[in-house]
């Protein structure tokens, strides 16, 4: 299991790192040809897409936990079972979700969009129905890999799908626009997710799909694991995708490109994150299935979440500014501060994160969705609220705001109520992580308020600074001096 965990987690830390460089390269591009307010659309409609994936009402959870359980015990009819109801059951909701996004597209003033861009959003929209319906079906294939830790193989693959997708629109983008954008995005799919299809009956070739195995008790069974997290799935939309409308509402589109740069860099730090450590996931399934004891493991997996957010918010957080500045231009990096606000509230899922993790494994997740149904909405609210007063920068105070109290506070609630844990060492190192990072951030930004803009080497130099020190810091700071060892012995036998 470690050697996969290990390989899994090595592949979709590559596949993130060339994901961000490919983002890094084509951002500017996109904005040269685009202009500012044509970007902010398309970011405003890709964010749109993923307003109806709560209609998958939590089976893909269910799914990979289902064909977890399954492969420990060595029930291959039982994956085939499981896997060939996720289809069906998919392919139904993808057909929902797409036919909304395509009544969608006949309103797009919803979205806070002027009557000169409405046609575009409408057309643009009507394209991408087809993407939600594909990747509603490939959800099926997504918790088959999950199962098997054989992320690798789903992480090549969307490698491969930005790649042809960033190819398609360096060259349609010129004659088409947005519509280019559009129909890049639909062909990268495709090929990807055929891709997969071949893959996963190649990893398993008793692997099969069969309308015999399907019925409606299976789909029963599944939903009363999934039906708790329907609110969770409508709450992690609503934190994702709220503020490019609000911000669209309020603001215009301009604002949703301007704030959109600087989310997504933060947004490709978390998946960096999530690539190292979501791992664990699939093994807490399957220790669960074991019934083993998992305190010890889980703690660990805390810590491994505490050392790995501080090392690397903390970095983008003080250089963000100078970086945009030299990436896109004065305009963008004016905004750069937002990072160290946003970075904060995305350090808060270190802590949720592995609990939720842990209580779905258990099926203890009944409450999850409560938690981050309230996140979500407190969300909404006070970025309306601040977003009126204090702009861009209200927008960014209120995910920090809503992320702390439900990210974390309720989270700890949920972890004591459902197991014995001793939770106070854990709580004092957050505690301890959230000083360090506002403090270094108020520290950095100031001290570069006093310099002359970086060129790119000092940019990497003090980048390399940052880091080497936080990670001494926080290695003896956080991990404990068994996990260390641990850590070093795994490492060494790779």
């Amino acid at each position: 299991m470690k050697d996969k965990l290990l390989k899994s987690s090595f592949f979709r830390v590559i596949e993130v790192l060339s994901l961000t460089m490919i983002s890094l390269a084509m951002t500017p591009y996109l904005i040269k040809h685009l202009g500012n307010e044509s970007y902010g659309l398309w970011l405003l409609i890709i964010s749109t897409l993923g307003w109806f994936n709560f209609i998958e009402l939590g089976f893909s959870s269910a799914v990979k936990r289902e064909i977890a359980i399954a492969l420990e015990n060595a029930d291959n009819h039982r994956i085939n079972v499981v896997f060939s109801v996720s289809v069906v059951l998919f392919g139904a909701l993808g057909l929902i979700a797409a036919g909304c996004v395509f009544i969608l597209a006949f309103v797009p003033e919803i979205l806070g969009i002027n009557d000169i861009n409405q046609s575009s959003a409408a057309i643009a929209l009507s394209i991408l129905a087809l993407k939600v319906l594909l990747d509603f079906i490939m959800n099926s294939y997504h918790g088959f890999f999950c199962a098997y830790l054989r992320m690798d193989i789903d992480a090549n693959i969307s490698l491969l799908n930005t790649l042809i997708k960033s190819v398609l629109v360096f060259f349609l983008i010129v004659d088409l626009n947005i519509y280019g954008a559009a129909i890049a995005t639909i062909t990268a799919d495709i090929i990807a997710h055929s891709l997969k299809i071949y893959y996963a009956k190649k990893l398993n070739k008793r692997f099969e799909f069969s309308f015999n195995f399907v019925s409606f008790l299976e789909i029963k069974y599944l939903f009363s694991y999934s039906k708790h997290l329907v609110a969770a799935g409508i709450a992690d939309t609503v934190l994702r995708r709220s503020d490019p409308i609000v911000i669209s509402h309020i603001l215009g589109l301009k604002y949703v490109a301007l704030y959109g740069v600087i989310n997504n860099l933060v947004n490709q730090i978390e998946s960096l994150i999530v690539a190292i450590v979501d791992v664990f996931a699939p093994m807490l399934n399957r220790l669960v299935a074991r019934n083993s004891l998992i305190d010890d493991i889980f703690k660990q997996v805390l810590d491994i979440n505490f050392f790995v957010v501080i090392l690397l918010y903390t970095p983008l957080a003080i250089l963000a500014e100078d970086f945009i500045y030299l990436w896109i231009g004065a305009e963008y990096a004016q905004y750069g501060y937002l990072a160290g606000i946003l970075g904060f509230a995305y350090i808060c899922k270190s802590v949720s994160r592995p609990v939720s993790s842990l209580l779905l494994a258990q099926a203890n997740h009944q409450l999850i969705s409560v938690v981050s149904l309230f996140g979500a909405l407190l969300n909404i609210v006070l970025s309306i609220t601040f977003a009126q007063n204090w702009g861009l920068t209200g927008i960014a105070i209120a995910t920090a705001i809503s992320f702390f109290i439900s990210e974390v506070i309720l989270h700890a609630i949920l972890l004591k109520r459902y197991n014995d844990f001793s939770i106070t060492i854990p709580v004092i190192k957050f505690l301890t992580l959230s000083i360090i990072y506002i403090a270094l951030v108020l520290i950095g930004q100031e001290i570069l308020k006093n310099v002359e803009p970086l060129t790119w080497f000092e940019l990497i130099l003090y980048a390399g600074v940052i880091s080497v020190t936080l990670f001494v810091f926080s290695w003896f700071l956080i991990i404990t001096v068994s996990m260390r060892k641990h850590l070093i012995c795994l490492l060494l036998k790779k």
